[in-house]
C-alpha cells in the first residue's frame, strides 16, 4: 500500500490534487494532506495547543464537504484519509515527517502560485518537498481563477 502526501491550503480547489493522487495511482492508497504551519511562540499558547482544534478551525465546511465526497466516490481505493500539519522549519524535520510518516511520493501543483497557505498564516510545503528526493507528480491546475465553491466541486465530481 502506498502511501501518498498531498499538500494543501484548505481551499477545495487544492483537492484536485487528492483527485488526481487516487486516480492515478494503483491499489488501496494511504493519504495525507499535509499544512505548513508554525508553532505558536508563547509558552501560554503552547499550553493550550491541540492539533485537532487547530486543523478544526484550518478546515471549512465547504472543504470538510468536498473530502467527504472524494471519500465516498473513492471508497474502495482509500484505506485512510488524514490531514496533519507539519510544524517544522528545516529540510531536516521535514525529511523525518517523510520517514516517519513513510511517505512513497507526492502529488504537487505544476505551478507553485497555486497553493495559498500564506492565506492561513502558514508557509509553502513545495520547497521541502522539492529537495526532499521524494518522487513527485506534478498537476496541472490553477487556483488563480476565481470559481465558485459548486463549480469547484463538480470539477471533483466529473471523471
Amino acid at each position: 500500500m502506498k502511501n501518498i502526501l498531498v499538500p494543501t491550503d484548505f481551499t477545495v480547489d487544492s483537492l484536485i490534487l487528492l483527485k488526481k493522487a487516487i486516480e492515478n495511482e494503483e491499489g488501496k492508497l494511504n493519504l495525507i494532506l499535509v499544512y505548513g504551519k508554525s508553532l505558536p511562540n508563547s509558552i501560554s499558547e503552547l499550553v493550550f495547543f491541540s492539533k485537532g482544534k487547530l486543523i478544526t478551525s484550518l478546515e471549512s465546511k465547504s472543504f470538510v464537504e468536498a473530502k467527504g465526497i472524494l471519500k465516498n466516490r473513492y471508497f474502495s481505493r482509500i484505506n485512510t484519509l488524514r490531514t496533519d500539519i507539519f510544524y517544522g522549519r528545516n529540510q531536516s524535520a521535514f525529511d523525518n515527517f517523510l520517514e516517519g510518516n513513510g511517505i512513497d511520493k507526492a502529488y504537487v501543483p505544476d505551478d507553485p502560485e497555486s497553493l495559498h497557505p500564506y492565506l492561513k498564516k502558514g508557509f509553502d510545503l513545495l520547497p521541502y518537498l522539492k529537495k526532499s528526493g521524494l518522487e513527485l507528480t506534478e498537476v496541472t491546475y490553477s487556483n488563480r481563477t476565481p470559481v465558485t465553491v459548486e463549480e469547484t466541486l463538480a470539477k471533483l465530481l466529473i471523471p
